[in-house]
């Protein structure tokens, strides 16, 4: 099996059973901000797709409705962003995480407008091509799902994208099989809406005898405002669902190097189920070792006479599962064949025929209204008014303007960013460090200051804590590293992804990267082991961390 596809991947059906059970699961509050944020959204699509399609003077307050509705396209994406994020928390079994701060906040807004005002163009340009739609869309989607814990982390819109690209490569398989079944749902949702209609028309005659619109003409069911209406209420049912099951897969590519599925598995369980469970393992492990006996002797080694060899060797080959061919050749029907093989055969043939017929005349089509379409271009002629000027070139020209103060505002704010060559630790205005949680495994490093580690451990073994203050501890030395670059702290790499990264960033300091391991194997075996930490034990770590910031050599 590729790397691409794990072992221990869950299957599709499961997959999209726990999307649902984690819908089903998830609070009020997490409904509201999909729906204030996407039903804005579908009213102002039914509003302007009826208004552009029945107004006369629609082309006259099209840029205005068109930024209306970008804005609202927009806000759209921050909120399901959120939405995405509190489904991730309670998939994680988490406390209420730390809100963003006002950086975090502005680059939450910046980002999905830098992001998603571009999915319009690029999904059409993928589906087209077909092979990179799911990567696209995955990406798309990992975008809203990771927004939140990305920028939580100090992380920026280029991190983002790149978090987003990596967990969309996840399982492509799995990928390509779950829009496979979101397309037939979505479309059985989209048919239920519109036989809803028609049977609510048919039943609302019934009891009324009144006749109305749907009755009269049931055809009014293919209009455009109707099919936008029922296309918006489909994506407002199936959008959550697409949602669950992207936040689903990022924690299962996530759980790969971190192992947080099984730490969410056992917060899960109840104490007692799991002292059970671990009794009865230790029992099923001990008994074979108790009731083992010794082998028997193996008989010595005769000689096999060659005709006993030659008969058993016969008797192996002609088992069925060895009784293979090549597959034969295609041959041409025999003059007595049946019926039934000549209508198969003839109806597989003309089913190709059609097929490819058919493909040519769609790729003919639209490689006709290509063309037209781009001569269209080039022979129109604008309309102008009484002053000579067009309205869209007036429009173009203010356009223009607004983009060139927008770039030139962007390149001023990099120029302003760059300029700031020592990154600093974004820590929550106004929290010390008894704000931070040292049992959770969602702490990261970069959450405060080396100072404030130091601080913190000293706090912990004041208080008797040893197995706390190693913690903060170890966050101090990973601050330290992140700190002069050499590491990048990051929520989803583990303890050996931090050793490998050292190595490849510490070149030809054999002492900086033995002090670090021996520091990683001392904090696994206290933290994730069954070692108990003691004051002598604490003293040791604290040396090599102090190893560690004089480059190894001893402090």
């Amino acid at each position: 099996m590729s790397a691409s596809q794990p072992r221990n991947q869950p299957g599709i059906l499961h997959t999209v059973e726990e999307a649902t059970d984690l819908l089903r699961r998830c609070e009020a509050r997490t409904w509201v901000w999909w729906f204030a944020g996407s039903a804005p959204f579908a009213v102002g699509m039914l509003h302007f797709v009826s208004d552009m399609s029945r107004a006369a003077r629609a082309e006259a307050h099209l840029p205005g409705a068109a930024l209306l509705l970008a804005l609202l396209y927009w806000w759209m994406k921050i909120a399901q962003a959120v939405f995405s994020d509190q489904l991730l928390q309670l998939l994680r079994g988490e406390a209420e995480p730390p809100p963003l701060p006002l950086r975090g906040r502005l680059r939450l807004i910046t980002s999905q407008a830098l992001i998603h005002f571009s999915a319009p163009w690029i999904l059409p340009l993928a589906l087209l091509a077909l092979l990179p739609f799911s990567w696209v869309y995955a990406s798309y989607q990992n975008c809203s799902v990771l927004a939140l814990s990305v920028l939580r982390q100090g992380g920026r819109v280029r991190d983002l994208i790149r978090a987003a690209v990596r967990q969309s490569h996840y399982a492509y398989r799995q990928n390509h099989a779950l829009l496979l079944i979101l397309l037939i749902f979505s479309t059985i949702v989209w048919l239920n809406w519109h036989g809803s209609l028609l049977l609510g028309a048919s039943l609302a005659k019934s009891f009324t005898g009144v006749e109305n619109a749907i009755s009269r003409n049931p055809f009014i069911l293919l209009s455009s405002g109707l099919i936008s209406a029922t296309v918006v209420m489909s994506y407002l049912l199936v959008g959550p669902l697409v949602k669950a099951l992207y936040v689903l897969r990022c924690f299962y590519s996530f759980s790969r190097k971190n192992g947080e599925d099984l730490a969410v598995a056992f917060r899960r369980s109840r104490p007692e189920q799991l002292a059970r469970s671990l009794a009865i393992g230790f029992w099923l492990a001990w008994l074979p070792c108790a009731s083992a006996e010794m082998p028997p002797p193996v008989p010595a080694q005769t000689q096999i006479a060659p005709a006993a060899l030659e008969k058993g060797i016969q008797q192996v080959l002609e088992q069925d599962v060895f009784q293979w061919r090549m597959p034969r050749a295609r041959q041409k029907l025999s003059q007595d064949a049946s019926w039934l093989e000549r209508f198969l055969v003839d109806a597989v043939t003309w089913v190709k025929r059609a097929m490819h017929k058919a493909g040519s005349f769609l790729e003919d089509l639209f490689t006709e209204k290509l063309r037209r379409w781009l001569d269209s271009l080039r022979e129109k002629k604008l309309n102008t008014g009484e002053n000579g000027r067009n309205t869209w070139a007036e429009l173009s020209d203010q356009l223009l303007k607004g983009l060139i103060v927008v770039l030139g505002a962007g390149l001023l704010w990099l120029l302003v960013r760059h300029a700031r060559s020592q990154p600093r630790v974004q820590t929550k205005a106004g929290a010390g460090p008894a704000a931070v949680n040292l049992e959770s495994e969602q702490v990261v490093a970069t959450q405060m200051p080396e100072d404030e580690w130091l601080r913190l451990a000293e706090e912990k073994l004041k208080a008797g804590e040893l197995r706390l203050s190693m913690r903060a501890l170890f966050l101090a030395t990973l601050a330290h590293l992140n700190q002069r670059q050499l590491l990048l702290v990051g929520r989803s790499k583990s303890n050996g992804d931090y050793v490998r990264e050292l190595s490849l960033r510490a070149r030809g300091r054999s002492e900086l990267q033995t002090c670090f391991g021996e520091a990683v194997r001392h904090f696994d075996r206290a933290w994730y082991g069954w070692h108990e930490v003691t004051r002598e034990g604490l003293e040791q770590f604290r040396a090599h961390y102090r190893n560690i910031t004089t480059d190894g050599r001893p402090g």
